[in-house]
């Protein structure tokens, strides 16, 4: 409840820039999901900016323009969300076609169900085509891609 006057108090306040740290941490599902579309539908209004950090992207990757990724005070990525639905593709590889999917440089692979799932970062989806079905990635799967290739070799992250 506590949380939730907070969030209420935060969002009460007409400021051109709202942010927000970790804003749903400990809220149940259904709350989540109702903040984030009140957040939208009564505070947005294009003249203001709403900055959240969190570690569930998931819960926001719907909502959010653009997307800053921040690893050890260094941004690794920063685009809008159309161009980053642009720049990653995600291929399911059989084993026939492992390595020339190999070729093109994933940033990313990993097994499931004895399948290949590579994460691709600019590789057109014309050059994917012929290796199995390719797919838009979540920004949970480009996060953990961009933080894995940025992680040294024997590194905790």
């Amino acid at each position: 409840m506590v949380t939730q006057l907070h969030l209420a108090v935060a969002m009460a306040v007409d400021a051109s820039l709202l942010v927000l740290d970790e804003p749903t941490l400990g809220l149940d599902l259904l709350f989540r999901k109702q903040f984030y579309d009140t957040l939208l539908n009564d505070y947005f209004d294009h003249r203001r900016t709403i900055l959240v950090t969190t570690h569930q992207v998931e819960e926001i990757e719907h909502v959010l323009t653009d997307v800053i990724f921040i690893d050890r005070g260094r941004i690794i990525l920063s685009c809008s969300m159309d161009d980053l639905a642009a720049r990653f593709a995600e291929a399911t590889v059989d084993s026939r076609q492992a390595s020339e999917a190999r070729a093109l440089n994933p940033l990313t692979e990993r097994t499931v169900l004895g399948r290949s799932i590579m994460l691709f970062d600019s590789v057109t989806r014309e050059r994917q085509a012929g290796l199995g079905e390719v797919r838009t990635p979540t920004l949970a799967d480009i996060f953990v891609a961009m933080m894995s290739a940025n992680t040294p070799k024997g590194a905790a992250a």
